[in-house]
C-alpha cells in the first residue's frame, strides 16, 4: 500500500507543470529622487519571473553603486543601466553642464535624460523667438524641492550638456526671455 501511494505521488509531481523560470534582479529598496548617488543600502536583489523582466535589467547591484540617478526611481522598480549616469563631470571635453529653467514645468516632465533638444528664448515684447542652444543633451531633471522648502524661481530645472560658449548664451537669454524647448 505504501509503495502504491508513493508511486501515485511521484506520478503527480512528475505531471505537475514546472513554475516559471526565475531570475534575481536589482530593485530600488525605496523611492529615490533624481540626482541622488546610489549606495548599496538603496538597492536589493529580488527573484522575479524571467518573463516579467525588461531588457537590460541589472542582476548585479555593484553596477549602480556610486552612480547618479538620472530620474526619480519608484520603490521596488527594477533597475537598468539607463537609470543612472556616471558622475556629473562626465561630459565631453570643452562641454559643461548648465542649468536650464523652463517656464513650463509640465514640459520639463516630458523630458528624459539623453534627449536632444533645442533651447528657444522667446521675447514677448519684441515678438520674436531665437534658438540659443541647438542639440543640447539633457543630463538630468532634478526633483523639485518640497513645497515651502525654500524660495526658488518658478518653472522647472533641467540640466543640459552644452559647450561653454552656449552655456553663457543660455544664461544671458534666461535673464531676458522665457525659455522653452523643442525635441530633435
Amino acid at each position: 500500500m505504501l509503495a502504491a501511494v508513493a508511486a501515485v505521488l511521484t506520478g503527480i509531481s512528475a505531471a505537475a507543470p514546472e513554475g516559471p523560470t526565475m531570475i534575481s534582479v536589482v530593485k530600488a529598496r525605496s523611492q529615490l529622487p533624481a540626482g541622488s548617488v546610489v549606495s548599496t543600502a538603496d538597492l536589493l536583489l529580488d527573484r522575479v519571473a524571467a518573463s516579467d523582466v525588461p531588457d537590460g535589467v541589472l542582476t548585479d547591484p555593484v553596477a549602480l553603486v556610486g552612480k547618479t540617478l538620472a530620474a526619480p526611481v519608484a520603490e521596488n522598480q527594477m533597475m537598468t543601466p539607463l537609470a543612472a549616469t556616471d558622475a556629473r563631470t562626465s561630459v565631453p571635453r570643452g562641454h559643461v553642464i548648465t542649468p536650464l529653467r523652463l517656464a513650463d514645468a509640465t514640459l520639463a516632465g516630458l523630458l528624459r535624460p539623453g534627449d536632444l533638444i533645442d533651447v528657444i528664448a522667446a521675447d514677448p515684447e519684441a515678438g520674436q523667438a531665437t534658438v540659443v542652444a541647438a542639440g543640447a543633451r539633457v543630463v538630468t531633471i532634478p526633483q523639485a524641492p518640497e513645497e515651502g522648502a525654500g524660495s526658488g524661481p518658478e518653472g522647472a530645472l533641467v540640466l543640459i550638456d552644452v559647450d561653454a560658449h552656449t552655456a553663457s548664451v543660455v544664461a544671458q537669454a534666461a535673464a531676458a526671455a522665457t525659455l522653452s524647448i523643442i525635441w530633435r
